[in-house]
């Protein structure tokens, strides 16, 4: 290839790199790279290249902290079995492998990690929790009880009603008032969901079925699951910062004015936590068995928020550290001793659980593990493409289909990494949007995504900071990050026609109010089909069944919506008939009013007064007012006509 290919995009797109800088490499390890990155050929640097991966790891790290925080359970107020040590770990490393596996494969200044989203549908809906579930822990404000292993056996011979065994060890005592919950699906089952759905997704990338799935997906509901997946996270991250908690019926959820949780889940109606928005102190008489300090949540979000609207690299992390930091001076004493402080910042990791234990026993939990294999791949699918598209776009290197070089490569470090994820205790992996800071920052080749690795897979002896993170430094990023998410797909939906906009707004709202991504994507394709086959647009032979001429002329006769004010807009044509401004409106309709009086008063000796006082100014043809008002000799705000002079103030 040579420079001015290399400057170019297929079949002619618009050139994305500059000019090749400076003579080619002589160093015979910068020859060997220049081969396998190209950086010279993209008009790039190494210095440029180095610079543009720390970039990529400062803006996409924060994965660290808030991955352990998800799928152990610790953001639910349970305890999910996966150790926050093992997914540390697996994440570093499965980002690692993947994020090298786009820069030396693909070629590709992107970075893949653990897509969230599909982190929280893993522990909420595949998960789940249950009183003596899987891998259950005593949970519940009695300290010294908690997190202690257990498992539950019958009250007595007569009474099959299953209670904790406090036998088990010698941490409980028998009248503790601790519950022992745990998952309703054990991880390992959970894990080997993931990684038959990181095969599945292989398989699809090599046999080139990835467009056809994509294709099969109407594109309203597609761009609305994205924007759904955004609202659902920032939902979990106002929960998780405490700015939202449970209320009463009919209000179901309301601003935290009291914290209402005890043991157990709701607080009874007599139960008084003392606990409310300008509280800060740790709880443990009910979810999250942590610290509830909203306000100080509030800060991490507006530093964050500040930082991020001035294009500040690695503002999620930053925000991160500040809430830390100070969460640190709220409650300074370790975490051994009820405070946040972690008992130790580096050490040495390794796998205790999650690597290779994968159950394929599915048992009759088989059904809804398919279900959520689907729903992963869906997940991965969207994300992915839709993730591809705007770096892409970026880049420049899309051509008039939408595609670009080596997309079936890039999805297969997507693929590779969810299947190296799931096999070592994570879930599914994504590109990252936030690969754009890279790109801005100077990073044109597949070298600034292995920079970012060779970072992930030192940030691994810090696993004891990341796994003690609390979730009011988390919970402000995830609402930051479900914005981002969020406008990156919504601008894509058609609002103007009401046959997308239904079923993208259903799926959207579903997402969050149920709980559920996969409730959400059911909801919207269910109504895209019932939508589109009442308005005969869902099936090619619709178009001759009877009716359609009626739909037509009915649909297109007036528009449910217009402007404001209506009554000042053509129902045919959409355009305004006079133009008014905001602060002259009133006086505006007063003086056409007055004028058109005036006509009607002078005995109609004007030609066209008849037709001109039969018609009330405002929903006849354009300008009928204005010319009523300018007859009667009125100054009608926007015609410069009827002072005798014209716009700008020169006479004519």
């Amino acid at each position: 290839m040579d420079a001015k290919d290399a400057m170019m995009g297929p079949e002619g797109s618009k050139p994305s790199i500059s000019k090749v800088r400076g003579p080619p490499p002589s160093n015979p390890v910068a020859r060997f790279g220049e081969q396998v990155f190209k950086v010279h050929s993209r008009g790039s640097t190494w210095m440029a290249e180095i610079r543009a991966g720390c970039v990529l790891f400062m803006t996409s790290a924060y994965i660290l902290f808030l991955n352990p925080l998800i799928l152990s359970g610790a953001s639910n107020g349970f305890n999910t079995g996966m150790p926050k040590q093992d997914i540390v770990l697996a994440t570093a490393v499965a980002t690692a492998v993947a994020t090298a596996t786009m820069g030396v494969v693909a070629n590709y200044p992107w970075v893949v990690s653990t897509q969230l989203g599909t982190n929280s549908f893993f522990v909420n809906n595949v998960l789940g929790v249950e009183k003596c579930g899987h891998h259950a822990t005593m949970q519940g404000p009695d300290k010294a009880c908690m997190g202690v292993p257990c498992a539950c056996v019958p009250a007595s011979a007569t009474n099959m009603t299953l209670v904790p065994d406090v036998t088990l060890s010698g941490a409980c005592a028998a009248d503790t008032a601790n519950m022992c919950m745990g998952t309703r699906i054990p991880f390992e089952q959970g894990l080997a969901c993931t990684f038959l759905e990181g095969l599945v997704f292989i398989l699809i990338c090599v046999t080139g079925l990835r467009a056809v799935i994509i294709r099969m997906f109407p594109k309203s509901v597609l761009m609305a699951g994205a924007a759904g997946i955004g609202v659902f996270i920032a939902f979990v991250g106002m929960k998780d910062s405490g700015f939202i908690a449970a209320a009463p019926f009919p209000t179901l959820v309301g601003l935290n004015t009291e914290w209402p949780y005890k043991h157990g889940g709701w607080g009874a109606n007599d139960y008084h936590s003392c606990i409310g928005f300008n509280s800060c102190t740790m709880y443990f008489d009910g979810p999250p068995y942590s610290v509830v300090c909203p306000w100080l949540a509030v800060a991490g979000l507006l530093v964050t928020c500040v930082l991020l609207v001035w294009n500040v690299n690695g503002a999620f992390i930053i925000g991160i550290f500040f809430t830390m930091f100070a969460s640190w001076a709220k409650f300074p004493q370790k975490m051994s001793e009820g405070g946040l402080v972690p008992d130790k910042v580096v050490d040495v990791a390794r796998f205790t659980k999650t690597a290779g234990a994968l159950d394929f026993n599915w048992g009759a939990n088989t059904g809804e593990l398919i279900g959520a294999l689907m729903m992963f791949l869906y997940l991965d699918l969207v994300g992915s493409s839709i993730t591809f598209v705007s770096l892409g776009q970026m880049a420049g290197v899309l051509n008039k289909k939408g595609d670009m070089p080596r997309s079936n490569i890039a999805f297969l470090a997507d693929a590779f990494g969810t299947t190296l994820g799931g096999l070592l205790g994570s879930s599914a992996l994504t590109t990252y949007v936030e690969s754009a800071s890279a790109m801005r920052e100077g990073g044109r080749t597949g070298f600034t995504a292995v920079v970012c690795s060779l970072f992930f897979l030192a940030s691994i002896a810090l696993w004891p900071l990341f796994s003690s993170i609390p979730s009011i430094a988390t919970g402000p990023i995830l609402c930051l990050i479900g914005a981002v998410i969020f406008l990156e797909s919504i601008h894509d939906i058609t609002w103007s026609d009401m046959t997308d906009a239904v079923p993208a707004f259903t799926t959207i709202m579903a997402m969050p109010f149920t709980h559920n991504i996969a409730y959400g994507v059911i909801a919207g394709l269910i109504m895209h089909v019932f939508v589109k086959f009442c308005t005969f647009k869902l099936f090619p032979f619709q178009r001759n069944w009877p009716g359609v001429g009626v739909y037509s002329r009915w649909s297109s006769y007036q528009p449910m919506f217009t402007s404001i004010p209506g009554w000042n807009v053509d129902p045919m044509t959409g355009e305004k008939l006079a133009e008014v401004s905001t602060e002259e409106q009133d006086l505006s309709l007063v003086t056409a009013y007055t004028a058109l009086r005036k006509r009607k008063q002078a005995g109609r000796n004007v030609p066209g007064a008849a037709a001109a006082a039969a018609d009330d100014g405002f929903a006849g043809p354009a300008g009928t007012a204005k010319a009523a008002a300018a007859t009667a000799g009125a100054a009608v705000p926007g015609d410069d006509s009827a002072r005798g002079g014209v716009p700008g103030g020169s006479m004519v």
